[in-house]
């Protein structure tokens, strides 16, 4: 018997509850039970989070990812969202942003840095499965600039917001909501302020709270860290390397420098099986890349390291009981 499924996940905290009246219709064509609703400690796939937010911009607002994180969510982010308000001052909250953002989701980077002229804060998802996720950025880089004017109690916006994504059709929404240019088809996800940021005081700050707190958070984020970690870097390399075929652990023990067994024994200690691991990636990108791209289907299963078409065709009716064609037709009837 083949081991559980292990998928990066992000909990629903009470963000989920508080969002019953938009979130409901649309949760089962996400793949999401209406359980999910009913309890804050919920962790779901971090994959059909970023799909609920791209089905709600085809449903029912193309902005709504930027809109929904004007609205100030720290406190509905659970044990994250907390640590962050209560920091001692920005540097440390930006501090805890980085270090926790784990423990509420996975597969995330978020860092912050100075340049000589500004402070950087950088969004990324990292699953190399995830390709359509522009709702996730801009709900996320929304989020974030908008809690950072909560904290301090101050008109604080950015002197420059950047997107991976291209520019949508209309950015009237984002220049409102930034106040400040907006750049698309960047490397990455990023808020740019003014180096006084680090200078303003924070009205939520409560040191005993912080002590307890991270205390308690640091622990979850050890045990996070070390799983998120290890799919995600093994995620990448078996989607960087389908292109050029079979992937077999081998291949990629010995690109990391390490045996056979010994990647088997780490895998083991996660609970993930190897080739169950493989099976994901080339399924995700597959129902990626069949719904999104301009490839023609062979182009394709070329990407995922099949050799000839018929073979992938037989592979995606086994994920999802229709052909390429019929799954691509059935996207855009959606």
């Amino acid at each position: 018997m083949s081991k559980p499924r292990r998928v990066h996940t992000i909990y629903t905290e009470s963000f989920f509850q508080q969002r019953l009246k938009l979130f409901e219709p649309f949760l089962q064509d996400a793949g999401l039970d209406h359980s999910v609703l009913a309890r804050a400690d919920c962790a779901i796939p971090l994959s059909r989070f970023v799909a609920l937010w791209e089905l709600l911009a085809g449903k029912v607002d193309p902005d709504i990812g930027v809109q929904v994180g004007a609205e100030p969510t720290w406190h509905s982010l659970g044990a994250f969202g907390h640590v962050v308000r209560s920091a001692p001052n920005i540097a440390a909250a930006l501090a805890c942003m980085s270090r926790y953002i784990v423990v509420h989701s996975q597969a995330t980077r978020l860092d912050a840095y100075m340049t000589a002229e500004h402070v950087v804060i950088d969004y990324q998802l990292t699953d190399p499965t995830i390709i359509k996720r522009r709702q996730d950025a801009e709900l996320s880089i929304s989020l974030i600039a908008t809690n950072l004017r909560e904290i301090t109690g101050c008109e604080l916006y950015p002197v420059r917001v950047e997107f991976e994504h291209a520019a949508p059709s209309r950015i009237t929404v984002h220049r409102d909501i930034f106040r400040c240019p907006v750049v698309f088809s960047s490397g990455s996800n990023r808020l740019y302020y003014s180096l006084d940021l680090l200078e303003r005081p924070l009205l939520t700050a409560d040191a005993r709270l912080h002590e307890v707190l991270v205390a308690g958070i640091e622990e979850q984020r050890q045990a996070r860290l070390a799983e998120s970690d290890l799919i995600s870097h093994l995620s990448q390399i078996i989607a960087a390397r389908l292109p050029y075929g079979y992937v077999s652990l081998e291949q990629v023990a010995r690109s990391e420098g390490m045996s056979a067994r010994t990647l088997q024994r780490r895998l083991g200690e996660q609970q993930i099986e190897f080739s169950v691991l493989v099976e994901d990636v080339r399924r995700a990108l597959a129902l990626q890349y069949v719904t999104d791209s301009g490839h023609n289907l062979t182009e394709v299963a070329l990407m995922l390291g099949y050799s000839e078409a018929s073979s992938f065709s037989r592979a995606f009716r086994r994920w999802t009981e229709l052909t390429p064609q019929q799954y691509r037709q059935k996207a855009r009837c959606a």
